[in-house]
């Protein structure tokens, strides 16, 4: 737990500025695979029975698999890597049928490949890959960290990819899905100078101001309640040289956007779905969220580019309603009354 406020953060923040202080100046490159948004094609074999078989274990083992895919001549690569599944609710085999799954491989492996700079990657794939409307929410969720990436200039990247899994046995039939590749904490650290922490207990004063308004906003507007900054859910902590701690948000598939039909809020909260919005960001004053406001404002345009270039295979009608309901937050932000009632007189003093 984190033990005090600001500045009293105990000796592991003491150690993470000296770490820092010790990376190199200037912005780091992206990895190989980050450079595109065009979806990579892959195809993974491993031990596909047993890995599904065994997600609901408290003892998740790694299985060795191929991947392979295609660079852009048309040449074929084989690297050498590994699989296990990940996650909670989507990992339990009551609720989804496929689970979400973490790659990794050795630094031999990786280098001079797809996966130069990635020693561990996740894998967001379909609950259900045989259901259609699964496959959307995916794609959905990949919407949404890209738009998140606009607003935030720290955020986890994503690469759509199509994925064949094959299971080595032939005791499977082999599964395609369209799924996205999200990059692990340690290289979101990496890319942007910071340490990466798993310290709960933060409150609203303890992290950066200006990047906690923007998250929470942003929660809010996709109609996300299903975060804690002090319990590290579905929020990734970081420490800047100055010392601040930037919170990151990610895993979106219970908002509002996405719509899962297997996602609810937490009866406590008094909202009946994930479609109706609550604010859990800190209690503010209009001065203090104005340039909150002006910063997704001057941000619109790139946003509507992002949503209107959409991502391939993305139902057309689900995503025009689904930027129809982004829409509707638009308003709130220009109506001092409305943003009020709705954010401002709606927040946790103290943190989540």
């Amino acid at each position: 737990m984190i033990p005090r406020r600001r500045n009293v953060l105990g000796t592991f923040l003491a150690t993470a500025t000296a770490i820092v202080s010790a990376l190199p100046a200037g912005p780091l490159g992206a990895q190989p695979l980050f450079k595109s948004v065009v979806p990579v094609e892959l195809t993974l074999t491993t031990n596909l029975r047993d890995l599904m078989r065994e997600r609901d274990s408290t003892a998740l083992r790694w299985f060795g698999t191929e991947l392979e895919h295609r660079d852009e001549a048309g040449n074929v690569h084989r690297i050498p890597t590994e699989l296990r599944a990940r996650g909670h609710f989507r990992r339990q085999a009551r609720n989804c049928a496929f689970p979400p799954l973490s790659l990794r491989a050795s630094r031999e492996a990786r280098d001079s490949s797809l996966l130069q700079g990635n020693p561990r990657l996740k894998l967001v794939t379909p609950c259900r890959p045989s259901g259609a409307e699964f496959q959307q929410y995916i794609l959905l969720e990949y919407m949404v960290y890209r738009t998140y990436a606009v607003l935030n200039p720290v955020h986890h990247r994503t690469r759509l990819a199509k994925i064949t899994y094959r299971d080595s046995t032939e005791r499977v039939k082999p599964i395609a899905v369209t799924a996205f590749m999200l990059e692990i904490e340690e290289e979101v650290a990496d890319a942007n100078e910071l340490v990466f922490t798993e310290e709960k207990g933060a409150l609203w004063v303890d992290v950066n101001a200006e990047v906690l308004g923007r998250l929470s906003l942003f929660e809010y507007w996709i109609g996300n309640t299903d975060w804690s900054m002090a319990g590290l859910h579905n929020i990734s902590l970081f420490q800047s040289k100055s010392g601040d701690l930037v919170p990151v948000a990610y895993d979106f598939d219970w908002s509002g956007a996405v719509n899962a039909r297997y996602s609810f809020p937490n009866p406590t909260l008094g909202i009946r779905s994930v479609r109706d919005r609550l604010h859990r960001g800190p209690c503010w004053t209009a001065e203090q969220w104005a340039p909150v406001i002006a910063h997704y404002t001057s941000k619109r345009a790139e946003i509507d580019s992002v949503w209107a270039e959409s991502a391939p295979g993305l139902d057309a009608k689900r995503r025009d309603e689904v930027k129809a309901w982004l829409d509707s937050f638009w308003p709130v932000l220009t109506d001092a009354r409305r943003f009020k009632r709705e954010i401002i007189d709606q927040c946790q003093k103290l943190g989540n």
